[in-house]
């Protein structure tokens, strides 16, 4: 939501025009944003001559699910019950998949030096911010700066005539809620028996790792949201579009 407001901004001349703007392709991304993204948020940034560059982490990501010094560390937020009772693992992967992906193809695609990033944050998380001036990829947060909140950018999308973005996720994060889990079941099966399915070979390496805070296979759990357990935050980077 809050990155596609960016978008529309752009698009009505209330924001400038970047020089760069870029989505890292995790290559495990719910489908349902790449069918928004070109049905929409492509076609709109095109109109006033701005390329939203799709870059496969896989090109420039040094590691996968696992990294550490002997490659076994596990990168994705998981849940654990190695110790006897269930915890989460905390997650590397926004970093490893996102981060460093657009700042290597920024620096070896382009030749950037220096940079001022925009990243999608609004008012309501405002303390996921940390806006720096200094350094090679100094921060900005141009949502907290016009105080719009995650409401306010519902209404600048509606305003466009564009219909309510979805939720950009890996299929398979563990920070889904029980109502996230829901939602990709009916609106993104294809994605969700993806999930099922890695979850399944997720345990063949690590035998205490799971999607979902039961530590149940995701295929067997019943989802519902009066169920919900909390673990820790969700992904905290806003990178999903820079």
């Amino acid at each position: 939501m809050q990155s596609t407001a960016i978008a529309a901004l752009i698009v009505q001349g209330k924001l400038p025009k970047p020089d760069l703007a870029v989505i890292s392709d995790t290559e495990r991304e719910l489908s349902t944003t790449w069918t928004y993204m070109d049905a929409v948020t492509v076609p709109a940034l095109l109109g006033v001559g701005l390329v939203l560059h799709r870059v496969k982490k896989s090109r420039y990501a040094t590691v996968d699910l696992y990294g550490g010094k002997d490659n076994n560390i596990l990168l994705i937020p998981a849940f654990t019950d190695q110790g006897g009772e269930i915890g989460k693992l905390t997650g590397f992967c926004s970093n490893e998949w996102k981060k460093r992906v657009i700042r290597r193809w920024a620096t070896r695609e382009h030749g950037v030096k220096t940079a001022m990033q925009w990243v999608g944050i609004s008012t309501d998380e405002a303390r996921r911010a940390n806006a720096s001036d200094t350094g090679k990829w100094a921060t900005r947060y141009p949502l907290i700066e016009l105080n719009m909140t995650r409401a306010d950018c519902y209404k600048v999308v509606a305003a466009m005539g564009w219909p309510e973005p979805p939720r950009s996720s890996c299929w398979m994060c563990p920070n889904h809620h029980e109502a996230e889990w829901l939602w990709q079941q009916v609106a993104a099966p294809a994605d969700h028996a993806k999930a099922v399915f890695f979850d399944r070979e997720l345990r063949k390496r690590d035998p205490h790792a799971w999607l979902h805070p039961s530590a149940a296979p995701l295929g067997e759990v019943k989802l519902d949201p009066a169920n919900e357990v909390m673990f820790g935050k969700a992904c905290q980077t806003g990178l999903c579009f820079v």
